[in-house]
């Protein structure tokens, strides 16, 4: 895949039909709150993951009166791409018209980075978003990882059952065996990406902003970094899993750590200044993908103020891969004149019209 060449959408939220010529390089979509800017985004991050970067439910999805929602892309090496979400049956997707069941199938063929305004999860929500992040890019840079994390999260599960039964300790000896195993290759390999990645998200930061900030990786046990064997800490947690009726230890309670608490992050940097460190950390990510990842920017000016922006669109005019842009502002497309070859196209009410 190169880039998106055509894209038709079809009874998504506001988008009753549209069917747009895309610039391989920028799309810049412009439009007041409310005009079909995010759903576009959306449309195409559906493509690229089979759901929506907003819901988990067909119904809000899908245009009221309609019964079901298509979404069709071309690329420019004519491959073809679609989705169809359906209030009364299945998801259907197609890679060049062949059925397509597999998510990772779907996100290696059309990588696609979302910069929403739930970006600052990342700082404000719990582990778990951080470890998804981290899981999105291992499962685009390393092709065994998704074997090893779906085994593992089978016999976690296993485990937390024996846990809710009281099983004796007798019955946890070969899970926990098996569960130590994929673990410690789930660590192995993060723990490769991650020293990759995190030399890549200075590189970014380093373009985007004089903001200082360090990432480091946690595996999920041993906080101290005592040595302590995930073996001999599965067993002499065994009382206190069971009363909680979950491990609490393991590959399943990884973390990035911010070299400031989420609390202090939150308290010392600014909106603006936390956007632009998540923005160096997603685009240093998307980076190492084998393949030029769909950049998707809703309303890319908010939070960040001129001297920030203006920096990332200068990095991003250096960035392989094919870039989504929506603004409420008109006028920012003046910032990428010179810069960029772009298609720039006024939406409102769901009807774009090329600018």
């Amino acid at each position: 895949m190169s880039s998106l060449s055509d894209l038709v959408i079809n009874h998504l939220r506001n988008i009753s039909s549209a069917k747009l010529s895309l610039n391989p390089q920028c799309n810049f979509f412009h439009g007041d709150n409310g005009s079909g800017k995010t759903s576009l985004l959306e449309a195409i991050y559906l493509l690229g993951t089979g759901h929506s970067f907003r819901t988990r439910e067909i119904s809000p999805l899908v245009t009221h009166g309609a019964e079901s929602l298509t979404i069709f892309a071309r690329t420019s090496t004519d491959e073809t791409i679609s989705i169809q979400k359906s209030l009364s049956g299945p998801t259907q997707v197609k890679l060049n018209r062949q059925s397509c069941f597999s998510s990772s199938e779907l996100a290696r063929f059309l990588p696609c980075q979302i910069f929403y305004q739930d970006i600052f999860q990342i700082i404000d929500a719990g582990p778990l978003v951080r470890r998804t992040l981290l899981d999105w890019g291992l499962f685009h840079v390393e092709p065994s990882y998704l074997a090893v994390w779906k085994d593992y999260r089978t016999v976690l599960k296993q485990r937390n059952a024996l846990l809710r039964q009281k099983a004796s300790a007798s019955h946890f000896v070969p899970w926990d065996m098996k569960l130590v195993e994929l673990a410690v290759e789930m660590d192995r390999m993060r723990a490769l990406y991650f020293e990759q990645w995190a030399l890549h998200f200075h590189v970014f930061l380093e373009k985007l902003t004089n903001v200082p900030c360090s990432i480091s990786y946690f595996k999920g046990w041993d906080r101290k970094g005592s040595g302590k064997s995930l073996s001999n800490t599965l067993a002499e947690q065994l009382p206190q899993d069971m009363q909680r009726q979950y491990t609490g230890v393991g590959a399943h309670q990884a973390d990035l750590i911010f070299d400031l608490s989420s609390k202090k992050a939150k308290l010392l940097l600014s909106r603006g200044q936390q956007k632009i460190v998540l923005i160096a950390l997603k685009l240093a990510q998307a980076s190492m993908v084998k393949r030029p990842c769909i950049y998707l920017f809703d309303d890319i000016a908010a939070e960040l103020d001129s001297i920030h922006l203006s920096r990332l669109i200068e990095c991003l005019s250096d960035i392989e891969g094919q870039l989504f842009i929506t603004s409420m502002d008109n006028g920012l497309m003046s910032k990428f004149q010179g810069r960029f070859s772009f298609e720039s196209f006024n939406i409102s009410d769901g009807l774009f019209v090329r600018t």
